[in-house]
């Protein structure tokens, strides 16, 4: 059983030290992870957050054995060579740490900002894109002088230097809770991510985990090796943690909430009191 954290990295509640300052406690208290929302900004009081991969490459150089990852990566905001580039380099800047979370993306806003054409696609677009994304980062990270034509990417005769310092990249999960997502994730990916801000309880995760399952000996794949992972509360006790790994969980990655749910200064404690609680019952 592993066991990672998420610090929403929100600029105008959370000082910018409190990130490093959590990565190095949290791999002192035996973390398995450190993880970051890969938004630029979010709805509500949230606004302006901190861009993930310069961030996890500056805590990359505050420790040592942590693993670091997005969760998750919306591919469709990206320019798929750029985002290849810059996963390989932190990966290399990290020495072979990163987890590479991905998923479709749902926060308008965003897409109109920063996007590349400042379209916020439909569903089934960003869907489509995503796939067709993630089959070129994979060419970049393994091939020589890629050539590529998609509906939505081209490229002639482009070479990505370096790879991936993890050969031949580093693990992959995929977010997403429809049925789709579930199979891609399955065929394509090393691990599934359930994000539950709705506070669910075990018994739907529990059902999308069989699910993912089924896909994963439909294409003949080790089930032992695949991670099923959940971004939940950092106020979750353990019987409620006990119930998603009976659920089938393998990987639980506490978010340090909302800032109306938890201040700054509570932050390195209620991390410590988690490791304490939760985690030291699993060892």
């Amino acid at each position: 059983m592993k066991f990672g954290i998420n610090l929403l990295a929100v600029m105008k509640f959370f000082p910018l030290k409190l990130f490093s300052k959590l990565a190095v406690l949290s791999e002192e208290l035996g973390y398995n992870g450190y993880f970051m929302a890969d938004h630029y900004n979010l709805p509500g009081p949230i606004h302006e957050c901190l861009e993930p991969f310069t961030t996890l490459a500056y805590i990359a150089a505050k420790t040592k054995k942590i693993n670091l990852g997005t969760m998750v990566t919306p591919i469709p905001r990206y320019f798929p060579p750029q985002l290849a580039k810059i996963v390989a380099h932190v990966d290399h800047l990290s020495e072979g740490r990163i987890i590479f979370g991905i998923g479709a993306g749902w926060h308008p806003p965003e897409f109109k900002t920063y996007c590349q054409d400042q379209t916020f696609y439909d569903s089934s677009q960003l869907v489509n894109r995503t796939i067709e994304g993630m089959k070129l980062i994979f060419k970049l990270w393994t091939e020589k002088s890629v050539e590529f034509e998609g509906k939505y990417y081209s490229l002639k005769r482009a070479n990505l230097e370096p790879k991936p310092f993890q050969k031949p990249y580093p693990p992959i999960w995929s977010g997403g809770k429809g049925d789709f997502m579930l199979k891609m994730a399955a065929k394509h990916f090393d691990g599934w991510i359930y994000v539950n801000w709705e506070q669910k309880n075990s018994e739907d995760y529990q059902k999308k985990v069989e699910k993912v399952k089924k896909h994963l000996q439909v294409f003949g794949r080790d089930i032992n090796k695949f991670t099923f992972a959940i971004q939940a509360s950092i106020a979750d006790p353990l019987e409620r943690v006990k119930t998603f790994v009976d659920a089938g969980c393998n990987y639980y990655v506490p978010v340090l909430g909302y800032p109306k749910q938890l201040k700054a200064d509570q932050c390195l404690p209620a991390a410590k009191n988690f490791a304490h609680e939760v985690m030291a019952s699993f060892k």
